[in-house]
């Protein structure tokens, strides 16, 4: 920056330097609404643990948020009619409001119906915990909920098995499910898995479907014959370490979006997303684009998750668990225009 070599008349230094640091924030503030990401809205105060929100959007447009405040429990759902601008009193999850949980994921299905997984700590032995993955369905945009299904734990209860992704529904008989310690097709009429294309398990990794019928894998790999085989993507953000932390989604205009936590500790202090705009081969890792910058370590693992408003807007709700920041640990909202 070039100063004037001499103050105007009237001016002190110090008065001087104050314009600066107000210029300076009206200046942030200009390249904040350029840049097309709202102010975040507070859902939730006092979380910590495992929270881990999931985000889906309703085909009537109703946002559905899940997370955990405290770890295990209380396990809360809260809903947004308004894009998001505001949200119902988080209410306990009728389903799992007696049972220790870990977070899960939400996606709409074609039909309409929202399903929401989530993951059951059980105590197979003294001293053992183990999780495995129950689910439940709602036809009226997650005011109530069906009586939760179970799917199979995993014979060994030292391995867990494990949902933080949305299911990829390829059928109303087929749905891809991303578990920790399989990838399966699951027959939700009969209740019976099989293995998914090749047998490969992917690991607790998402996955998209594009509008052209390829699969990505959060593993870094492509498919175009539906799982059969598969091409490594290179480079690829990195979405398969701490997998259950990334995600991974579609846009209806045909780009892929992935999130990238940039910096060390257990949050990093920058959520940037990558964006693909040809069927997942190659990703923008040149140009990330900075969705959340706290300008501090962010607390936490922040668990982006990220939906479509509309053709020019997305919502990703996340948390940041930093007592020091306004109103102390959250849960939170946000907006980001998709010109970005």
């Amino acid at each position: 920056m070039n100063y004037p070599p001499s103050l105007p008349a009237g001016h002190s230094p110090g008065r001087f330097s104050a314009v600066l640091v107000v210029t300076a924030w009206l200046c942030s503030a200009v390249i904040g609404q350029e840049a097309g990401v709202s102010a975040p809205v507070r859902i939730e105060s006092g979380v910590s643990g495992h929270i881990h929100p999931a985000l889906c959007r309703s085909t009537k447009g109703t946002l559905v948020a899940t997370f955990c405040k405290k770890e295990f429990m209380p396990h809360l759902i809260t809903r947004s009619t308004d894009g998001g601008r505001t949200w119902s009193p988080p209410a306990l999850f009728p389903p799992t409001d007696k049972i220790a949980i870990y977070p899960g994921s939400l996606t709409t299905l074609a039909d309409g119906r929202l399903l929401h997984c989530w993951n059951v700590w059980f105590a197979p032995e003294e001293k053992l915990k183990s999780r495995y993955v129950a689910f439940s369905l709602s036809s009226d945009d997650g005011l109530t909920w069906s009586t939760p299904v179970n799917l199979a734990k995993n014979a060994d209860p030292k391995i867990h098995s494990v949902i933080r992704h949305p299911i990829v529904e390829l059928s109303p008989t087929a749905w891809l499910l991303p578990l920790a310690d399989r990838t399966v097709l699951y027959n939700p009429q009969t209740g019976a898995e099989k293995s998914f294309g090749d047998g490969t398990s992917h690991g607790l990794v998402p996955f998209v479907r594009t509008p052209a019928g390829t699969l990505i894998s959060g593993k870094g790999q492509r498919s175009t014959d539906g799982g059969q085989t598969w091409q490594p993507i290179k480079p690829f953000p990195d979405v398969f370490t701490q997998g259950w932390r990334h995600q991974m989604m579609g846009l209806k205009n045909g780009w892929l979006l992935a999130s990238q936590i940039v910096g060390p500790g257990v949050g990093g202090d920058v959520i940037h997303f990558i964006v693909s705009r040809d069927d997942g081969q190659n990703w923008d890792l040149a140009h990330p684009v900075e969705f959340y910058n706290p300008g501090r370590p962010i607390g936490g693992r922040a668990c982006p998750r990220t939906v479509e408003i509309d053709a020019g807007t997305l919502g990703t709700i996340y948390y940041d668990t930093d007592e020091k920041q306004p109103g102390g640990s959250g849960v939170f909202f946000r907006t980001m225009r998709l010109k970005r």
